[in-house]
């Protein structure tokens, strides 16, 4: 509907006033209709900062696009199987979070929409009434974490089916509000969704594998993630906690009954339910309890503990439900769960409790695997399905580093992630909005904000380059020019700032408490003094972020050409030339034969295999050192500091450049340590290879960053790549002296090229198909 933004629709919230945070509210629209026309029926819905849609007390949908308060996205939703003709009710619960994070950043509270249905618009305005939830705990509460949002508290003794057709509304409803659109002197505006809608999957069948009576040492003012990581469990047999004939597994149609007791509410049962492989979805729980029953829900990766880790360096991942008379359903809509295991800590039963599900519904990016890759080794083909599960479980509204601590879009991370799903989902609007929120992030000096859309203290400046490198591989990849053209003015805005704050031709690291100069999470490459510290106070040159700038200022050449800057791209060329040759010169130790990491007064003597790789990815080592770099790199004893799973990707890529003389090393490593992975459990791949351990217990066990096999699999196993945009030309040159055949296909624009390739003898047989307006330039 092209006038949606004309029909007078207005931003409205429960008041005019300066809102709390962690606010849910709730907004009811009654209106009639006459005669429902056809197909012709949309809701365009906005919030800040998440909704949840019901129509005639019938779920429509949920999930508000991750956006930033002064370019409002809004979504469109068919709902013409809802609509009745007569009376109808929309009723919308909102949620505000009300304080920046690493994955939102603070807006006005309020809710905008317009319901079309052919000749009837119903909008958003003071006819609208509202009020607070009572269910739900407004105000602050313990967050999940501090890049996430709030945890929850949920008492269903205080619901009254206020989303039913038929319902009466009280003297706490009253009309709604209408709030400026202004923020900071500056009227926000609307646009449709880039990407498509999260589907919301059927609830998972779960299973309860240990269960027991636990005791409860309370103590003032600590969280329900604090409580149940510390309460006292023990572990009782199923049937010394259920009635005959439960066996663990839900939904459970019959219900599954507790045995007759009584617990007060420091006492109670648990139980600990698998929803099969690590997931990311919402929580929902049926049950039938006497009121005041309470329920903690924990939620967590492993049993490392011997129980879900709710609690761990100040995280919380536990929320609460208190139940009401009698069976009861519920879903919380609005926080995304990234777990493999749910806790249950069942507290003050007075009569009655039965159980008929505790799990999840998974909530996914609708994609569709479109990449092959066959080979004749069993482990690199589960790596490879591993790899790209791990990355869908990492795309939501955008890419996400986890679905489970975070939840946040960083520019490294995403060049992993959607090199990975340019081969595998061959999914292009996905990456590119993605890399748009990370745009809206600029700021006056230059670098992005850390994560977007969001509020971040610091940044880390290699990731703006990171940043500018993706855009470049999205133009590739895609053949897309008009993001690039979108987006030129800031790339420009960047590298004209970087390159004023070079010497020597040389960057320097930018100094003070916002930049953080992390490389990777590795001994002298992490930087945490940052947290605690004042950050860099001394001149100093990084060969890492030397390195990244060369490839940022390579990418943003490409992307000068195709916007018509040549002379621009010449320029660019020129600093490639010359911040190489710098690197080359200025980093070389010629007694240890590898590079340094840091040059600067005070600078520690630091190697490591991260600066190796990064210096030949970006073309800055002089051919005689390349040989040299590249025999350390696979010397297990080389004496530098180790690339962790992440970066590994540049090791990789350093190794198998322009040669596969060490593929069998990348390939080997790549078994290696992702089939340790697999071997130790892992449904999705980690973090870091230390899993669950690392960061003081606080490691991630599905890292979108670490799906890089699906790139490796088939840009170099399969052999293809493409060299103009689009892959209008690509060459398949497949590395044949790892494994004796592999076979797949990897999307393109237009269509898919399908590669099988056997040795026979001496020989390469190698079978290539593909769309006919593409070429291949074959490197066999």
């Amino acid at each position: 509907m092209n006038n949606v933004l004309e029909l007078g629709a207005s931003w409205i919230w429960t008041n005019r006033e300066q809102e709390e945070v962690n606010q849910y509210a709730e907004f009811r629209h009654e209106f009639n209709v006459d005669y429902v026309q056809g197909n012709n029926c949309k809701l365009y819905i906005s919030t800040d900062t998440d909704y949840v849609v019901w129509l005639n007390g019938i779920f429509v949908a949920c999930g508000q696009y991750s956006d930033y308060p002064h370019d409002k996205v809004y979504d469109v939703l068919d709902i013409k199987d809802f609509v009745r003709s007569g009376k109808n009710a929309l009723c919308i619960m909102v949620y505000y979070q009300g304080e920046s994070s690493s994955k939102y950043l603070k807006g006005e509270p309020g809710l905008w929409y317009v319901l079309d249905e052919g000749n009837l618009h119903i909008v958003s305005g003071e006819q609208v009434y509202c009020r607070k939830s009572a269910p739900y705990r407004n105000g602050p509460v313990p967050k999940i974490t501090v890049q996430l949002s709030f945890t929850y508290e949920y008492d269903a003794r205080r619901e009254d089916d206020w989303r039913s057709l038929d319902y009466k509304m009280g003297e706490d409803w009253h009309p709604a509000c209408i709030r400026d659109r202004i923020l900071a002197e500056k009227e926000f505006t609307f646009r449709e969704r880039p990407v498509k809608k999260l589907d919301i999957k059927d609830s998972l069948n779960t299973s309860v594998i240990a269960q027991g009576k636990f005791l409860r040492a309370e103590e003032e003012g600590q969280s329900v993630a604090q409580l149940m990581q510390t309460d006292y469990l023990s572990p009782l047999l199923l049937e010394d906690i259920f009635e005959p004939g439960f066996k663990g597994s839900l939904p459970s149609k019959a219900g599954a009954k507790f045995k007759p007791s009584h617990t007060q509410p420091n006492q109670g049962i648990y139980l600990v339910i698998d929803v099969g492989r690590e997931e990311s979805g919402i929580f929902e729980l049926e049950v039938k309890a006497n009121a005041g029953t309470i329920i903690d829900i924990g939620y967590g990766q492993h049993l490392d503990d011997l129980r879900v880790r709710t609690f761990v360096g100040g995280r919380n991942f536990a929320n609460r439900y208190i139940c009401k008379e009698g069976r009861q359903h519920f879903i919380h809509y609005t926080t995304r769960m990234g777990c493999r295991y749910i806790q249950l800590h069942i507290s003050n039963i007075q009569d009655e409790f039965v159980l008929y599900y505790a799990g999840m519904r998974p909530t996914e990016y609708p994609v569709q695997i479109k990449g092959d890759f066959i080979s004749h080794n069993s482990l690199w083909n589960k790596i490879y399905d591993v790899s790209i599960r791990t990355l869908h479980l990492c795309m939501h509204e955008h890419y996400e580093d986890t679905p489970w601590r975070e939840q946040a879009l960083y520019s490294m991370d995403s060049r992993n992630q959607a090199l990975c799903g340019y081969y595998c989902f061959g999914e292009y609007d996905f990456p590119q909005a993605s890399f748009d929120l990370l745009g809206k992030g600029l700021k006056e000096d230059g670098y992005l904000e850390l994560c977007a859309p969001a509020e971040v203290s610091i940044t880390i400046p290699s990731f703006s380059m990171a940043w500018i490198i993706e855009l470049a591989d999205h133009l590739l990849y895609s053949g897309r020019v008009e993001p690039v053209k979108a987006v030129f003015p800031k790339v420009k805005f960047m590298i004209d700032s970087y390159i004023s704050n070079m010497e020597g031709d040389l960057l320097v690291s930018p100094q003070g408490k916002r930049y953080w100069h992390f490389y990777e999470w590795a001994d002298g490459l992490d930087h945490g003094d940052i947290f605690t510290g004042n950050g860099l106070t001394a001149k100093r040159f990084d060969a890492p972020l030397n390195a990244f700038f060369v490839m940022a200022l390579d990418s943003a050449a490409k992307l000068a050409r195709v916007c018509g800057e040549v002379e621009l791209a010449k320029s660019y060329t020129n600093y490639v030339d010359r911040v190489k040759k710098a690197i080359n010169e200025t980093f070389w130790n010629e007694k240890e034969q590898v590079f340094i990491t840091y040059v600067g007064e005070g600078c520690k003597a630091h190697y490591a295999e991260l600066t190796q790789a990064l210096i030949i990815c970006a073309g800055a080592c002089s051919d005689d050192r390349v040989p040299i770099l590249k025999r350390r790199l696979v010397d297990e004893n080389n004496g530098l500091v180790e690339t962790t799973l992440s970066h590994s990707f540049y090791k990789f890529e350093a190794l198998l450049k322009d040669s596969h003389e060490y593929a069998d090393v990348v390939f080997n490593r790549i078994e290696k340590d992702w089939g340790y992975m697999l071997y130790n459990g892992a449904t999705s791949f980690w973090e870091t290879i230390k899993g669950a351990n690392d960061f003081n217990k606080g490691g991630s066990l599905c890292h979108g960053w670490s799906a890089i096999p699906v790139y490796f699999y088939q840009a170099y196993i399969l052999g293809v790549k493409p060299l103009e945009s689009g892959f209008k030309t690509f060459k398949v040159d497949p590395v044949t002296s790892v494994v004796d055949k592999a076979s797949g296909k990897v999307p393109t624009p237009y269509g898919d090229i399908r590669v099988e390739w056997v040795k026979a003898g001496d020989k390469i047989e190698c079978s290539v198909t593909h769309p006919e307006c593409i070429k291949q330039k074959s490197e066999l």
